[in-house]
């Protein structure tokens, strides 16, 4: 089996939230960003019901979210997401920590840029990240982002002052 198919995506929905409470429930996973493990499998799941919607009725907004599984086991081992807004789409990733550093997140984004780029007509992608976080920073410039802004001051959170860089990748057709 090839490297890209140790893993693949799923269509995010609520059931899902049995199989994501532990791995989300890994504190590790926190650090740089403002977010806290989800208190009980019945509250994920509720968060999955929203955000299964695809999107708020009264934006332009569209949600997709995935589950990343392994193809051997079907396991959960994170997430990704993208918010599309006309041509321009902000992604995230989240990996449960026991799967770090096995190259699961490239994959995964991998995975989440063909998707809109190929079925949605995205132009731009944009990514927040902490400039302390050096793994998911490395994981952008991999990905072929660059780095257009810092943004001092950005957030505050878990007793200290968050700064973000934004990174930006222009589809030129070719992915």
């Amino acid at each position: 089996m090839n490297n890209m198919n140790r893993i693949f995506l799923t269509a995010l929905r609520p059931e899902d939230a049995a199989d994501m409470f532990s791995g989300l429930s890994d504190e590790r996973a926190y650090r740089f960003i403002p977010d806290d493990p989800p208190v009980s499998p019945e509250a994920l799941r509720d968060r999955y019901v929203f955000l299964s919607a695809g999107g708020r009725p009264d934006t332009n907004e569209i949600w997709l979210n995935w589950i990343i599984r392994r193809t051997a086991d079907q396991q959960a081992v994170g997430y990704t997401q993208a918010t599309l807004t006309g041509k321009e789409a902000l992604i995230a990733y989240h990996i449960f920590p026991d799967f770090w550093r096995q190259g699961i997140a490239t994959q995964a984004m991998t995975l989440t840029l063909k998707n809109i780029f190929d079925c949605h007509e995205i132009r731009i992608v944009r990514a927040f990240v902490d400039t302390r976080n050096a793994a998911s920073i490395a994981l952008l410039k991999t990905l072929g982002f660059n780095l257009t802004r810092t943004i001092p001051d950005a957030d505050f959170f878990k007793g200290s002052t968050s700064h973000e860089y934004e990174f930006k990748l222009e589809h030129t057709g070719s992915r």
